[in-house]
Formats: structure tokens, sequence, C-alpha cells
């Protein structure tokens, strides 16, 4: 994998927000599923360039069977088993720029660098405060599910009661983890008026160049190829 110096990642933070911007304009704009089709493949190289080879594979199947389904199996296929379907694999081919670009976006991207890149930004603070909060709290609500699941498995629930035994604790704790996350935010000064420091660094590079004017030529398709 293609490691700049101490980020571990392939682009820029700043670049990953641009590029989502941009799958967002695409998919509400874009009239010709080619200029979709060259999104997917773009990110997709992407995915490739920056070792991330399982997850552009699995992506960029998803979308062929999509396809599939949209133009070849849904067209020869009852009427009622088409009418049922068609919108949701419609709105799935839609919404997939957007799905795709995220999942790769999370992939790279560290909380540290986002906050770090969201401050280059110059993004209100109680925004990233909001946001920090918020992005680690699903890990913890998924660990706290993980730890329900095996006390679930020790004690033989039924499978009539999974449902209760896994929603129930779930729920109680969800207070009690945004609480705490929230006091070890303020704990270690996240409030604080005071200009803050990192040892990372952000610079954008060719790559980084490279894929913000691919995207933005994506952007202006959308509006000539129809």
């Amino acid at each position: 994998m293609y490691n700049r110096a101490g980020s571990g990642s392939f682009l820029d933070p700043r670049t990953f927000l641009l590029l989502l911007l941009l799958a967002n304009a695409i998919t509400f704009f874009q009239k010709s599923l080619w200029i979709e089709t060259g999104w997917i493949v773009f990110i997709g190289i992407m995915m490739l360039a920056s070792g991330n080879y399982r997850l552009a594979v699995q992506w960029i199947l998803s979308f062929g069977i999509l396809l599939l389904l949209q133009y070849i199996v849904l067209p020869a296929a009852p009427e009622i088993i088409s009418t049922i379907f068609a919108l949701l694999v419609n709105y799935s081919i839609r919404m997939f720029p957007c799905l795709m670009t995220g999942a790769f976006m999370i992939r790279e991207i560290t909380l540290r660098r986002f906050i770090l890149a969201m401050r280059k930004l110059h993004i209100s603070e109680k925004l990233i405060i909001s946001l920090s909060v918020t992005i680690r709290y699903f890990p913890a609500i998924k660990e706290e599910a993980h730890y329900i699941k095996d006390a679930m498995s020790l004690r033989k629930i039924k499978f009539s009661k999974k449902l209760e035994a896994m929603l129930v604790p779930l729920m109680m704790s969800a207070t009690a983890t945004a609480e705490e996350l929230s006091a070890a935010a303020v704990t270690r000064g996240i409030e604080n008026p005071i200009e803050k420091t990192s040892l990372l660094t952000l610079k954008l590079n060719s790559a980084d160049y490279i894929c913000c004017v691919t995207g933005c030529l994506f952007l202006v398709g959308t509006f000539i190829i129809k």
C-alpha cells in the first residue's frame, strides 16, 4: 500500500471531502449511466492504488450485479417482481457513487486526520466537536453490541427473544456511552478555545490534485452528457 510519510493514507482528507461532495452532486444531477459508471471505475482505481483491493472488487462487483438486475434480470422477470424490485434497484444504482466514495473515505481516514482536515478548512469548532463525538460513538456501540451477543450465546437465549435481549440493554447503554464519550472529549481539552496543535501534518500532493481535477471533470460531464 502506498503511504505518505506518517499518514497511512493514499489521499489527503480534504481530497476525500471534495470527492464526497462531487459524488453527491453527480448522484443528483447526472442523467447518463456512463458518467455514473465512469465515476465507479474512477473510485475503484483509487481504491486499487491505495491497496484496498478487496474493497474495490466488492464494490465494483456489487455495481455490476445491480446493473445486471436492472437491465437484464428485471425486464425478463414477471411483472409483479419487476414492479416490486425495480424502484429499489434503481435508487441503489443512483446512490452508489455516494456509498462507494463514503466507504472508501471511512476506510482510509483516521479520526485524528479528519479532525485536523476540518480545522485546516476553518470549520466551526462546535461542528468538529459534535462530529468527533458522533464518529467515536458508533464503534463504541458496535463493541457493546458484540458483548451483548456473546452474553446471549453463553445464556443460550431463544431465537424468538434475541431481538428483545439485544435492543433493551443496547438502548440502556446508549445514553451512558454518549455521556462517557462526551466526558472523555472534554477531559482531553476539546472545548479549550486555544488553537489546537497536532503532530500530524497534512499536505496535498500530485495524487490529490489529479483526483480533484478528475472529479471536477466528471461534474462538468454531468451537465454536458445527457
